[in-house]
């Protein structure tokens, strides 16, 4: 599949035949699996070649920001927090369906034998959200329910918390656009660990989910 993608990409594309959109294609490129945006053109169908340059250099290339990553259903851990993302759904703002966006669940649970609050180790309500894609754009115009409440809250070893976080585009979507097919969530953990005596095993305990696999 990996080898056919490539040499669908490289094809050039006669400009006189009308293209469609089509639905995406997950491919498995560097060992991960990545969902790509295509197109149909004379009944055949085509995966960009800038699109595929950069999920072949990776979401942020040389600079992408460490952070513990894994898939979706996958637990992780920094050292004092543990994350999971449980489902992902595609949304609307209530200004309709011109601003498309992608409704994320995930837990978080105290990962050390004493009582923290989110916020005093790191997960502060306004922490950048962000959801990403294979061409290399990004949504991070972010919501979520009781998020400040619930990052003050006290949670005892073992405990912990479900948040709902909604990302939308900034941008309008014409009526029947596809919505890209998101390939990460990150979230922004600060590395601080407050009064609580526990500390960060990782250099940075920001999450990175992969949207694209789950386990």
């Amino acid at each position: 599949m990996k080898k056919a993608a490539l040499l669908a990409a490289l094809f050039i594309l006669p400009a006189a035949l009308p293209a469609a959109l089509a639905a995406p294609v997950t491919l498995t490129l560097n060992g991960q699996p990545t969902t790509l945006n295509t197109t149909v053109l004379g009944g055949k169908t085509y995966i960009l070649l800038d699109d595929l340059k950069k999920a072949l250099t990776g979401a942020g290339g040389a600079n992408q920001k460490a952070s513990v990553e894994g898939c979706v259903g996958e637990w992780l851990f920094n050292g004092i927090v543990r994350m999971r993302v449980t489902k992902v759904e595609v949304t609307h703002q209530d200004k309709g369906d011109a601003y498309p966006g992608y409704a994320i669940t995930a837990e978080f649970k105290n990962g050390v034998n004493e009582t923290i609050t989110l916020d005093d180790v790191g997960l502060v309500y306004n922490n950048a959200k962000t959801v990403t894609f294979a061409d290399g754009n990004s949504w991070s115009d972010s919501r979520a329910g009781g998020w400040q409440d619930k990052t003050y809250a006290k949670i005892q070893q073992g405990g912990g918390t479900v948040m709902n976080f909604r990302i939308y585009s900034e941008e309008q979507y014409q009526t029947g656009q596809p919505v890209p097919a998101p390939q990460k969530f990150l979230v922004e953990v600060k590395n601080k660990s407050g009064s609580t005596k526990a500390r960060y095993t990782v250099p940075d305990p920001s999450f990175r989910v992969n949207l694209t696999c789950r386990k």
